[in-house]
């Protein structure tokens, strides 16, 4: 078998094992209408480790995927909309995900 569809359906497979298991902020802001603060944000992340953005952080609201210059996919955006407030405003956190661990978080401008 093709090592990049070896790798692809292992990718997957993490994926759907994140999902299944994840519980954070998403679930904690419907039950309790609760935005999370950047401070409350960025002391989450200090506690995440690389491979457990789902369990600290629940369900993605969309995801993005990444393709190298071939085309082939990379690694996949989380973004969490409307998910941290900030003194600018509302943002968007974004968890860049290569190879199933985290690599790069960022906060955006909400669009």
């Amino acid at each position: 078998m093709n090592q990049k569809v070896v790798a692809a359906i292992l990718l997957s497979s993490l994926f759907s094992i994140l999902y299944a298991n994840a519980e954070g902020f998403k679930q904690e802001a419907n039950r309790n209408s609760k935005i999370m603060s950047s401070t409350e944000f960025y002391q989450a992340l200090r506690q995440t480790k690389p491979d457990q953005v789902a369990v600290n952080f629940g369900l993605p609201d969309k995801t993005q995927m990444l393709r190298d210059s071939a085309g082939d996919q990379e690694g996949v955006v989380w973004v969490y909309q409307n998910a941290v407030k900030t003194t600018e405003g509302m943002k968007d956190a974004n968890f860049i995900i290569v190879r199933g661990e985290m690599k790069y978080v960022t906060l955006s401008k909400v669009t």
